[in-house]
């Protein structure tokens, strides 16, 4: 009996080392592919084919840029956020993190939103107003686990199920190899709607929020070494590349021109493969939508107490209370936007995105390039590379603040 268990034991310890080494990067992956991602990606293989799958690999190089500048801070323990408010000063400091935190979580907003509509569909619930308030719930019991590893463990679950869907998908629809390896050959094209979609697929493997999260969590993993803290957010960035692709592929392959609703990405897919890919494919949005509503307020619950000079660990009081007041607040806006608006929930998620990135982003990206300089002494390539991953951030930015103002116009 005691061999059986010892037998047991050996993979449940594997599995665990396997999680605390990956988990984080996971989690980053999580709150990247959110309810948003998922329809920017259908309407990039709406609308271009495999054209755009070149600027993936673009994408998850500067993330990995970007992340490395995270990463340094990480080790030495230096929360980005106790950065700027050394830089801006404790008064600036407290309303800096509460307006990028309000700002941040609307990118809630929207993942509570189509997370609702999912559990609509899926359950025999009707009213999307009430799926919404479930899921919200569902994310203050994940938060209420406190401990960092059960939640690790939970949305590392939920991301490597959500990618196995996406997988399976694919798999079944059978792409051209050769049509889809030239879809990674780089191709020029003046036309505006082209290079405003190369920014948003950008746009969707660089998140801000992350960093605030990579550079706090020290207490947890323990890490003083940057290679450890490299080697899992590459796994977790090259993991939602992967899936971004298989998504981009599916929508070349299978979805028609047409207005984007929470199932058009499957529905021509059901003739091709089965009716059981709708239930697939909502199950996967809705997965992907909570575990990135969730993961992303993380950021909030270390900036704000942090803002106000509270060292703060993961789970703590100071924590909890932030990322619950901040879903609570997802629900209020939420359900009065959809109720007297124009907006339907994949509206929104196509939309918050960029109300979430167009100030947080460009903000994030200069702090860790000026951190960087400030504690490490990067060679002049580093300091160049670091530089052009900016100044990506910031054009990125800029036209999405310009798409951003037209759509908010159009629909109010």
């Amino acid at each position: 009996m005691e061999e059986h268990s010892t037998a047991v034991d050996v993979p449940v310890e594997k599995a665990k080392q396997t999680i605390h080494q990956y988990g984080l990067g996971l989690l980053f992956a999580a709150n990247i592919f959110g309810a948003g991602s998922v329809y920017i990606l259908t309407q990039a293989g709406v609308s271009f084919g495999f054209g755009l799958l070149w600027v993936l690999p673009l994408a998850l190089g500067v993330g990995l840029t970007m992340h490395e500048m995270s990463a340094r801070l990480a080790a030495k323990d230096e929360p980005l956020m106790d950065y700027i408010r050394d830089v801006i000063g404790p008064t600036a400091a407290k309303p800096f993190a509460l307006g990028i935190a309000f700002i941040m979580q609307f990118w809630s907003v929207a993942n509570y939103a189509l997370a609702g509509a999912a559990l609509v569909f899926l359950t025999p619930l009707s009213n999307v107003y009430v799926g919404i308030i479930l899921m919200a719930a569902l994310g203050i019991s994940l938060v209420e686990l406190r401990v960092y590893s059960r939640i690790e463990g939970v949305i590392a679950t939920l991301v490597l199920a959500i990618f196995a869907s996406y997988l399976v998908i694919v798999a079944n629809l059978q792409p051209s190899l050769g049509g889809v390896a030239m879809g990674f050959v780089p191709t020029i094209s003046g036309d505006l709607n082209y290079l405003t979609m190369i920014i948003a697929l950008m746009g969707t493997t660089v998140y801000y929020p992350n960093f605030f999260i990579q550079t706090s969590m020290q207490h947890e993993k323990d890490w003083t070494n940057v290679s450890r803290y490299r080697k899992d957010h590459t796994v977790g960035l090259a993991a939602v590349v992967a899936l971004s692709a298989t998504v981009v592929i599916a929508a070349a392959m299978a979805v028609p021109d047409g207005t984007l609703t929470l199932t058009a990405p499957a529905e021509p897919l059901i003739d091709m493969i089965g009716p059981w890919v709708l239930g697939v494919f909502v199950l996967a949005v809705g997965a992907a939508s909570f575990t990135s509503a969730t993961g992303t307020l993380f950021a909030a619950g270390f900036m704000v107490p942090q803002s106000y000079e509270l060292t703060t660990q993961f789970g703590d009081m100071h924590f909890r209370r932030t990322v619950h007041f901040l879903i609570g607040l997802s629900v209020v806006l939420a359900i009065p936007i959809l109720a007297f608006t124009e907006f339907t929930p994949v509206r929104l998620a196509l939309l918050m995105p960029a109300v979430n990135g167009v100030v947080g982003l460009p903000i994030t990206a200069l702090a860790l390039f000026a951190a960087i300089k400030r504690y490490f002494e990067p060679s002049r390539l580093e300091q160049a590379i670091f530089f052009a991953a900016v100044v990506a951030m910031f054009l990125t930015s800029l036209v999405t603040a310009e798409s951003l103002v037209r759509s908010i116009a159009g629909l109010l």
